[in-house]
C-alpha cells in the first residue's frame, strides 16, 4: 500500500517511542523487526507492537524509508 493518509497520533507515538529507543538507525531496526516478526526492546512489551505491525501492513517498508517524524 502507498500509505498516503497521514499517520494517527497513536501511530506517531509508537514510532517516536521506537525511534527514541534505537536512535539514528531506528528505521533499519524497525524494518528488520517487520521482516523477521521479532520485536525487541523495552517499550515493545506493550501495545506498540500491534500498532507497529499495523503500520507495516497498511503502509509497507517503502513508506518507512520516506516518513519524517
Amino acid at each position: 500500500m502507498t500509505g498516503g493518509t497521514p499517520i494517527t497520533t497513536e501511530e506517531r507515538e509508537a514510532l517516536l517511542a521506537f525511534k527514541a529507543e534505537y536512535g539514528r538507525e531506528w528505521r533499519q531496526y524497525l524494518q528488520a523487526a517487520w521482516l523477521s516478526y521479532a520485536y525487541k526492546g523495552v517499550h515493545m512489551a506493550g501495545r506498540d507492537t500491534g500498532i507497529l505491525r499495523s503500520i507495516r501492513n497498511e503502509r509497507g517498508c517503502q513508506w518507512l524509508e520516506r516518513v519524517k517524524l
